[in-house]
C-alpha cells in the first residue's frame, strides 16, 4: 500500500518501519482482531501525511526559488535570502518562525519538530501553512 501511494519503494519501506516503531513504542496496542486494520490505517495515514508534507515543500520551493534561479548573481541571491530571513524574523510569530526555521533550515521532520517544541504535528502543519501563506502574500507583490 505504501509503495502504491508514495510511488517510491524506499519511502514506502520507511513508512512501514515508522508505523511498526510507533506501535512497539506505544503503550496502547490494538486488539488481536484489529491489528490488520490498525496497521493498514496507520500506513495509509502516514503516507497521506508524507504526501501533504511533500506538497508543502514543493510550494515553498516554488515560492522561494533561490537555488533554481541561474540568472541571479550571487549578490542578488544573498539579497533575496537576506530579505527572506528579515521577513521571517519580523513578520512571523515566535513559534511560527521556530517551526519554519526548524523545517527549512534544519530540514527536520514534522514529528521531530513537534517533539522538540512539545506541540502536535497538526500544530506544526498549521504554523507552516501560516508561514507559507504570509511569505506568498509578501513576495507575490514583489514579483509583479
Amino acid at each position: 500500500m505504501a509503495n502504491r501511494l508514495l510511488h517510491d519503494d524506499e519511502e514506502g519501506k520507511d513508512v512501514v518501519s515508522d508505523v511498526f516503531t510507533r506501535l512497539i513504542q506505544s503503550d496502547i496496542l490494538p486488539g488481536e482482531d484489529k491489528v490488520e486494520r490498525y496497521l493498514s490505517a496507520s500506513v495509509r495515514n502516514r503516507c497521506l501525511d508524507m504526501i501533504a508534507h511533500q506538497q508543502i515543500r514543493q510550494r515553498v520551493e516554488k515560492l522561494i526559488p533561490i537555488d533554481n534561479v541561474d540568472d541571479l548573481s550571487e549578490t542578488d541571491e544573498e539579497k533575496r535570502y537576506t530579505e527572506l530571513r528579515r521577513f521571517v524574523d519580523t513578520a512571523l510569530s515566535d513559534q511560527t518562525r521556530q517551526v519554519f526555521l526548524l523545517r527549512f533550515d534544519k530540514r527536520m521532520k514534522y514529528q521531530d519538530i513537534a517533539a522538540k517544541l512539545n506541540i502536535s504535528e497538526k500544530t506544526v502543519y498549521k504554523h507552516l501553512h501560516q508561514a507559507i501563506t504570509k511569505l506568498h502574500e509578501h513576495f507575490k507583490d514583489q514579483e509583479q
